[in-house]
C-alpha cells in the first residue's frame, strides 16, 4: 500500500487562506463563522483524506481552531480567553477527520 502525506507548502497555503478568511470575517455572527469553517474542514478532509494521510489532518484542524480563536479575540477590546474558547468549541463542535475506513475504496 502506498501511503501519501499532504505537502507542507499546500498545508501552509491552506492555513494562510483560513487566516485571511478569519481576519476578514471576524465580525460575522459566530454561527456563520462556524458553518463556513465546518465546510472548509469537511472540504479539506474530502480532498486530503486519503489512505495514510489521516495523521496530517489533525494538525490542520488544530491550527484552524487556533487561528479562529485568535481572530475571535480581536472582535472587541475584551479578549477571548482560552477557557471561553473551549466552552465555545464544546458547544459548536468542529468536525474531526472521519475514521480511516472511510478512505478505503
Amino acid at each position: 500500500m502506498i501511503k501519501r502525506k499532504t505537502a507542507k507548502d499546500r498545508l501552509r497555503r491552506a492555513l494562510k487562506r483560513v487566516k485571511e478568511w478569519c481576519q476578514k470575517h471576524r465580525h460575522d455572527l459566530v454561527k456563520e463563522q462556524y458553518a463556513a469553517l465546518s465546510r472548509k474542514l469537511r472540504g479539506h478532509y474530502g480532498y486530503y483524506g486519503i489512505i495514510g494521510n489521516r495523521p496530517a489532518l489533525y494538525p490542520f484542524r488544530m491550527e484552524l481552531i487556533r487561528i479562529w480563536v485568535k481572530w475571535m479575540g480581536r472582535r472587541s477590546q475584551r479578549r477571548l480567553s482560552w477557557a471561553d474558547a473551549i466552552r465555545l468549541l464544546n458547544r459548536l463542535h468542529l468536525p474531526e477527520p472521519p475514521p480511516w475506513q472511510a478512505y478505503v475504496t
